[in-house]
């Protein structure tokens, strides 16, 4: 396993230290790997959590003892699977690195929480990219190193000062950039304008492609810092009025105007004339 995660495996074991596996639970590896181990060699990382009930098929984090195993060889060989990523730690006691993670697992309010996909390597790898080192030991915590698979390369970060932390608030991984969020938000807003606002979509595709007409309105929307939803509601559902109706709008912000009064104004414009076809 001479490639870039051999020849890391092979200077974290020379260091003393103990690989372990941070591994998607419905990876087909899973079960032969676990089956080797004993309960202390291997962690369900969604057990003792609010997510208990899927501790069967969620992430597990696992020691690793023979480089040579099978099924560690089929993972590092078909890392576009995107299965997980591999750490080292300063012992065998899995408790620690267990309990960092679980209390990074669940993000948000207490009565809508989100799960953070920590085990994911392109979470891993984003997060990496994006910190600035004295954010690591607060994310990596007791782990000294570790090596993911990310943007078509085998990547390695190492750990300035390894140990337990509590997760600051706010936590700085949280507001790491996501490069399908555009994406996810285009498909969003032209699913609740075919739900919503269908017939004048329809009327629209008659003359100009819906996609390209919301990446030139969403431009827009980042020219004038309006990014809150009911600014982007407002904004899509106006603009779509005043290209298949007769409503007319003036949208450019005054010289100096503040995002959000620039967004007030446009409102009240808006209100006052729909008050007069009325």
């Amino acid at each position: 396993m001479q490639n870039m995660p051999g020849r890391w495996m092979d200077q974290q074991h020379q260091a003393g230290r103990r690989l372990c596996l941070i591994l998607e639970g419905h990876d087909d590896a899973c079960q032969p790997l676990l089956a080797t181990r004993d309960v202390s060699g291997y962690r369900s990382l969604y057990a003792e959590t609010d997510l208990a009930e899927l501790a069967g098929e969620g992430p597990v984090i696992l020691l690793l003892e023979q480089m040579s195993e099978p099924a560690l060889v089929a993972l590092v060989q078909q890392p576009d699977n995107n299965w997980g990523w591999l750490g080292s730690l300063p012992g065998e006691d899995l408790a620690a690195v267990t309990r960092h993670w679980r209390d990074r697992l669940l993000v948000g309010t207490t009565g809508a929480p989100s799960m953070y996909r920590f085990h994911d390597n392109r979470t891993l790898g984003r997060a990496l990219a994006y910190l600035q080192p004295e954010h690591l030991p607060a994310f990596l915590g007791p782990l000294v190193s570790v090596c993911y698979w990310h943007e078509e390369r085998w990547r390695t970060a190492d750990n300035p000062q390894p140990g337990e932390y509590p997760v600051p608030d706010p936590a700085p991984w949280l507001n790491t950039p996501n490069p399908n969020a555009e994406a996810i938000l285009h498909a969003n807003i032209l699913r609740y304008l075919l739900a919503e606002h269908s017939e004048d979509l329809v009327a629209l595709a008659e003359f100009q492609d819906p996609r390209i007409w919301l990446e030139q309105l969403l431009k827009q929307a980042r020219t004038w810092q309006w990014r809150r939803p009911e600014q982007l509601e407002f904004l899509v559902v106006r603009r779509l009025e005043e290209a298949t109706r007769s409503s007319v709008i003036r949208w450019q912000p005054l010289v100096g105007e503040a995002p959000g009064d620039h967004f007030e104004r446009v409102v009240a414009q808006w209100a006052l004339t729909r008050g007069k076809d009325e």
